[in-house]
């Protein structure tokens, strides 16, 4: 289920027109412009890490996490699936999943420890479901098994948002809400500066036409395959990072409960104080989980009852 604690988060720039006319908020994906790589591959080391975003943040939020995995000795290639589809007609997490694939096979990576954040893991599950050979193990931050790579339709107001950041301090309105809504998503706050403040918000308006034009389509996007089906053509170790400080995006109840198929597969985990970003607000926290072995997860079975 898309919840509406990660809506408000992927629409945050959204929110702005939403509340300036007094309606309920719809869905807005933020995504980066095309002068923001899609892609980013560093370190040459026997092993790899695939970084994968989620609709905000691109692979600039993945910055200190690769830095880190490459000084270590591994390969590490970012990927932003909805930059890759921004102007696709197709951006079902099915149809994001085979761009990645191919990104993937170009790069002729196999067995890859993955690391998805929020709908990058919807990405990833079906990567792993699809492509079992590019993957050894998954981890997903703060995200589960997502069904759909879609929200509520787009309101009325929500189609002219484009038009509000081209007005007098427009711009600046949105952006305000947009950091606002970042703020209360983030667990710890330190890492969210005016440069991480930028990276996060500038792509966005930047291209703003292009990202309500997407968000249109992802409203209507029907996945081809069911979610239960996807769990259960995944036979890795799957460990969920979940952070447990209050914040206004997360995984849903639902979405942690369709992994429960994976039986001993399934790992859980959870952070204290932090929140929607681990990658940004403890990279190096999150180092630890990573760099234990990835069929740890098989010691660790996990009940839906952690998911909460």
């Amino acid at each position: 289920m898309f919840t509406s604690a990660r809506l408000t988060l992927s629409v945050a720039a959204a929110l702005a027109i939403d509340a300036a006319v007094g309606i309920a908020p719809s869905p807005l994906l933020a995504q980066s412009t095309t002068a923001v790589p899609a892609v980013l591959v560093s370190g040459n080391g026997p092993e790899t890490y695939v970084l994968v975003s989620g609709m905000i943040g691109g692979v600039a939020g993945f910055r200190q996490l690769a830095a880190l995995l490459v000084e270590r000795g591994y390969r590490v290639v970012v990927i932003d699936p909805y930059l890759l589809s921004l102007d696709s007609a197709d951006v079902t997490f099915a149809a994001l999943a085979r761009r990645v694939d191919d990104v993937l096979n170009a790069q002729h990576v196999t067995a890859a420890h993955v690391v998805a954040h929020s709908h990058g893991a919807g990405v990833m599950l079906r990567v792993a479901a699809m492509s079992p050979q590019r993957v050894a193990s998954l981890y997903f931050l703060d995200a589960g098994a997502l069904a759909e790579n879609h929200g509520p339709m787009l309101s009325s107001a929500m189609r002219l948002v484009p038009i509000m950041t081209r007005l007098p301090g427009g711009r600046k309105f949105v952006r305000g809400r947009f950091v606002s809504e970042l703020h209360r998503s983030a667990g710890r706050q330190e890492w969210l500066d005016a440069d991480a403040e930028r990276r996060y918000t500038e792509p966005v308006l930047d291209c703003i036409d292009r990202v309500v034009a997407m968000a249109g389509r992802l409203a209507i996007a029907q996945e081809p395959e069911s979610r239960a089906t996807v769990v259960a053509r995944v036979h890795v170790p799957v460990t969920v990072l979940l952070g447990d400080a209050p914040h206004t995006a997360g995984a849903g109840t639902e979405e942690i409960e369709a992994l429960a198929p994976l039986g001993a597969m399934l790992r859980i985990e959870h952070l204290a104080g932090i929140g929607h970003f681990p990658h940004e607000e403890a990279p190096n926290e999150l180092l630890s989980y990573l760099l234990s072995s990835p069929a740890a997860g098989a010691a660790h079975p996990a009940t839906a009852g952690g998911a909460q």
